[in-house]
């Protein structure tokens, strides 16, 4: 026995001294990322048709990586609390044991007093055999461990709820990126086609004036400085229709499409109907006093805080362990071989006593610090609030200027296009004016895209929930029109006038 015992210990040794680190190959890290790539694609909707403003946060709802991750932490967090709940049960515990030795264990005793003080008294004799089996089950419970435990599952509870919120911001992030991304990629939609037209007549224009030039039809001067015009045109084109593209590449991200997958966008007749926000500034206060995430997170914290002080009590309290247990023994020496047991221990830790109160002293900091955390996060939203509101203002202004400018850069153009024709004109400024005027009708664009993005922004800011009760079980549909009525209440709810209180 002693050789077979010997014989693994030195078979696991040399086993420990083998193992080296074996690093990945490019190759195996690539194929795995396609692999994520491919499971995490094929398990969404195929795009099957123009995408509107709800499906494109339905589908940021349900496959976008980000709001997913945050879904996980709250289910994560929700196991954590089931298993600090079974930290409350006593603890039932079953162990068997072998046990063998080559000679027998046994042992002599030594007279302490009479004549034969100081000898060996008995003969040298054993109770134990050299093989032996031995079984257990044993309950325990400790009284304070189970009052520990039950304060730190309230406070699990309370950090799955902390997670909720995290969730909640996510998604109210999420969706306010998604309809900012949307119609600036609806800009795209929009003006796109006529940028790469116009971007293809100015190149023409160039080359003509470049051809002219060299064939010294023109003045040097009078050419160079045409040439520079259209340069200047060509570059404002192409960083229009980059941005574009850009947008374009965001709203994918956000949707969890490969930027490389062909979409369409649902293009609005006209721009005519804005968002609405009628409640005054004090109203939106108070909505976000009661609604916003980080505000609840803040609360839940300080019960947490809270329950730690009441973890600091327990702890001073004696300790009291009960168990109660069934044994076994194989040993044919045992008088019984069967028998039950029951005990009972108190303890206390002195040390635990004195340090009571240098812990009581530091949950009461902490509690100051939450408590000056927690006003601190309402004054600054209390900014917020008033920030998105202004920024909506101003941006509803800004839009109205960028719609009278496009149509004066219309009629403009269609001057300029019939001078053009009458030969009173020039290819340059009838470039010109077409550029402008798509800078315009771009500018106009863009314009209402960040009326849209201050409109989710005071959304956002204010804290209003439009996530639909159910995402990950239900079909993308069920999500869109779900999220639309969610959508539609709150937009109700900011454009309710609030004059009449």
């Amino acid at each position: 026995m002693k050789h077979l015992i010997l014989l693994g210990v030195m078979i696991a040794f040399l086993t420990g001294c083998s193992v080296t680190p074996q690093p990945l190959s490019l190759q195996e890290v690539e194929q795995r990322s396609y692999q994520d790539l491919t499971t995490t694609l094929e398990a969404q909707e195929p795009v099957s048709g123009p995408i509107d403003l709800y499906e494109a946060m339905a589908r940021a709802l349900k496959y976008n990586l980000e709001g997913r991750l945050k879904l996980m932490e709250a289910g994560l967090a929700l196991d954590q609390k089931k298993v600090a709940g079974f930290d409350m049960l006593p603890k039932l515990v079953a162990s068997a044991g072998y046990q063998s030795r080559d000679n027998y264990s046994g042992s002599s005793s030594m007279a302490l007093e009479g004549p034969n003080k100081g000898r060996e008294s008995l003969v040298s004799s054993t109770s134990q055999e050299k093989e032996s089996v031995t079984s257990d089950i044993t309950m325990m419970w400790n009284v304070l461990d189970f009052g520990l435990s039950y304060v730190r599952a309230k406070q699990e509870g309370d950090k799955v709820l902390i997670a909720e919120e995290h969730k909640r911001k996510t998604i109210q992030n999420i969706l306010q990126q998604v309809r900012t991304a949307y119609w600036k990629a609806v800009s795209s939609e929009v003006l796109l086609e006529d940028m790469n037209l116009l971007l293809e007549e100015t190149h023409g224009a160039l080359e003509r004036s470049r051809r002219i030039e060299k064939e010294g039809l023109s003045q040097p001067r009078q050419a160079l400085e045409y040439q520079r015009s259209l340069l200047e045109n060509i570059r404002f084109i192409k960083g229009a229709i980059q941005e574009m593209y850009d947008a374009r590449t965001e709203l994918a991200r956000l949707m969890n499409i490969s930027p490389s997958t062909p979409f369409t966008l649902v293009v609005p007749v006209s721009l005519e109907e804005l968002p609405q926000l009628e409640l005054d500034v004090e109203s939106l206060e108070r909505l976000a006093m009661g609604q916003r995430p980080e505000l609840h997170e803040e609360d839940y914290r300080a019960r947490i805080t809270a329950l730690e002080a009441r973890k600091a009590l327990l702890q001073a309290f004696p300790n009291l362990n009960l168990r109660a247990g069934f044994n076994t023994d194989t040993n044919s020496f045992l008088h019984n071989n069967q028998w039950w047991e029951a005990g009972a221990r108190v303890s206390l830790n002195l040390f635990k006593l004195l340090s009571q109160p240098t812990i009581r002293q530091a949950i009461k900091s902490q509690q100051e610090v939450d408590l000056f955390r927690r006003q601190a996060l309402s004054m600054a939203i209390l900014t917020q609030v008033h920030l998105a509101y202004n920024g909506f203002l101003q941006s509803r202004d800004q839009f109205e200027l960028s719609r009278q400018i496009e149509q004066i850069n219309a009629r403009l153009n269609a001057l300029t296009l019939a001078e053009r024709q009458s030969t009173t004109g020039n290819d340059l400024a009838l470039i010109r004016s077409r550029t402008q005027a798509l800078a315009t009708k771009m500018s106009k664009m863009m314009t209402y895209a960040q009326l849209q993005q201050a409109f989710s922004q005071v959304v956002n800011t204010v804290g209003l929930d439009m996530l639909p009760d159910k995402v990950d079980d239900a079909t993308l549909v069920e999500v869109k029109d779900s999220l639309q009525h969610s959508v539609a209440n709150v937009e109700a709810l900011l454009a309710e006038s609030r004059s009449a209180e």
